[in-house]
């Protein structure tokens, strides 16, 4: 049975009503990530079903602030729907009914309506753009928001870009630059650093007598500790290589299992586990091999706290040969003695290295005069901790350019059932709406003629990217006869993937998409493609 320091009551706060609201949503991102989004600031341009659906997912769990602009009228169309909508608003300004009801989602959430198309809006509040965190644009064509789109990139702002017809949605995510250190990987893997143990962990390890234990004492000695007594053994048989290929390692599992005293005892069942795990070398990631490689990694007195700091854990690994130790080490079989004081000496370590990652960073701005307070030391501690993992997510333009929508395209375009369609006919459309202010098919007069046409745009687009002529019938059936509508069923689903989105952008948690996903609701698939 495993053995944990007891939790007094004492040390936990009683939870507020803000902390049992969230409660969830604090397990995945934190007081943090939260304190971000409720700092937060989300334009929409346009609200239909589904940008209805994105904000209702960004104001329950708790966004700062929403800014809605739209100068339509409601429609009965948009009643059908739009679940925000209800009879009485029919030929009511837009925003302003649909602002009324999402409000009242979350009384803790500000909001702003601007009854007034996206050229004006952006001409009249031109020097307030800036102040945004996201924005969300929803089945505009792209002339619409094609300045605001380049404002965003100007200004690092995120730009969500999503799109829907019937059953098929796209969600596109335009940033010039986003910089994530809590990436929150699925399965990482434990960094103990093993292979090369630091002077501590092998001051801990050598103070150990294993044959001076009592049976009890063996049966909770620490894995890590049993790991580090095989490799010490191993390493003297093998010129001080750790064993790197299966049939190493399943000749140095017997070393551990001639250790046990019992064929019963946890802790070495928890260290046979741990080999594959456990057991490798501490080599440097090849995204963070990339990220030292950038060249924003070069420290100039416009550099800002990520580029700052990665530059000093690259010093630190330049110098040490390794990335700063995590200091996070998981629950495993032990006494509350053996545990606690090798969760300490790793958590110490970590704190070492931070200090030692801090130090190179205030070097780096000294030397532009830069005041040390510029980067926290709780910002280093961080960093430091999630070394492995830090990210920097850099896409395209909102229109991007004709290689890389090629490139991202062409591997699965001659698959006539590949998504890859759906991306092309979405451009396709926009330039039916262009020459004839409608959606193809949004009339029962029009629909063969409708098909032939946006058929033809279809053909031009693949040629605009150098692609094969391939006619996807049914996609071409099924936009044309849509005609333009959001199933409120599949707008719900991708308003969740598209507020998921922005969410990663605003807490600088987890990883965005990169950067264009396109969805079918009637075959429930998605894909991904980066432009």
């Amino acid at each position: 049975m495993k053995e944990v320091p007891e939790k007094r009551m004492s040390d936990e706060l009683p939870p507020t009503s803000k902390t049992m609201r969230y409660d969830r949503q604090l397990r995945l991102w934190g007081d943090e990530g939260q304190s971000a989004l409720e700092g937060a600031s989300v334009c929409l341009l346009n609200a239909t079903t589904l940008g209805c659906e994105i904000l209702k997912n960004l104001v329950l769990p708790g966004i700062g602030e929403i800014h809605i602009v739209d100068d339509s009228r409601v429609t009965s169309l948009d009643i059908q729907s739009n679940f925000f909508l209800t009879p009485r608003d029919l030929g009511g300004v837009r925003c302003e009914c649909v602002a009324k009801t999402i409000s009242q989602l979350n009384p803790d959430t500000k909001h702003a309506v601007y009854n007034s198309s996206v050229a004006d809006f952006i001409q009249s509040h031109l020097d307030e753009l800036k102040r945004f965190s996201v924005f969300v644009v929803s089945n505009l064509h792209p002339a619409t928001y094609r300045d605001l789109a380049q404002i965003a990139w100007d200004s690092n702002i995120p730009l969500v870009i999503t799109k829907i017809v019937g059953m098929y949605t796209e969600v596109r995510v335009i940033v010039r630059q986003h910089c994530i250190i809590d990436t929150k990987p699925d399965t990482p893997l434990p960094d103990l650093r093993l292979d090369k143990p630091f002077t501590e962990l092998i001051d801990f390890y050598q103070n150990q007598d294993f044959s001076a234990f009592s049976p009890t004492e063996h049966a909770h000695i620490p894995f890590v500790l049993i790991l580090l007594k095989c490799l010490d053994q191993w390493k003297a048989e093998h010129g001080g290589e750790i064993p790197k290929t299966y049939q190493q390692k399943t000749e140095f599992k017997s070393l551990i299992k001639a250790l046990r005293w019992k064929p019963d005892e946890e802790n070495f069942a928890e260290a046979l586990q741990n080999v594959n795990k456990c057991i490798v070398a501490s080599t440097l990631p090849a995204q963070i091999k990339q990220l030292f490689d950038d060249a924003c990694c070069r420290v100039t007195a416009s550099s800002g706290a990520f580029w700052v700091t990665a530059a000093a854990v690259k010093q630190f690994y330049n110098v040490k040969g390794v990335l700063p130790v995590s200091g996070m080490l998981d629950d495993m079989t032990a006494d509350s003695q053996s545990f606690i004081a090798l969760q300490t000496l790793y958590r110490n370590k970590a704190a070492s290295d931070a200090d030692i990652v801090m130090k190179y960073a205030q070097q780096s701005l000294s030397k532009f005069s830069i005041p040390p307070e510029y980067i926290s030391k709780e910002y280093v501690a961080k960093f430091s901790r999630n070394a492995r993992f830090v990210q920097v997510l850099r896409t395209g333009p909102a229109e991007g350019c004709k290689s890389a929508v090629k490139s991202a395209l062409e591997t699965f375009h001659d698959e006539k059932d590949d998504l890859s369609h759906v991306v092309l006919l979405f451009e396709a459309c926009a330039e039916f709406v262009s020459k004839h202010s409608r959606w193809p098919g949004d009339t029962d007069a029009t629909l063969d003629a409708d098909e032939v046409e946006l058929t033809s745009l279809l053909v031009g687009v693949q040629q605009k990217y150098s692609l094969p002529d391939i006619k996807p019938v049914l996609y071409v059936k099924d936009f044309v006869r849509y005609g333009g509508t959001e199933t409120p069923s599949v707008a719900a689903f991708t308003g969740g993937i598209a507020a998921h989105e922005c969410i990663k952008l605003i807490t600088g948690q987890f990883i965005p998409i990169d950067n264009c996903l396109v969805y079918s609701g009637g075959s429930q698939q998605t894909a991904v493609y980066k432009f």
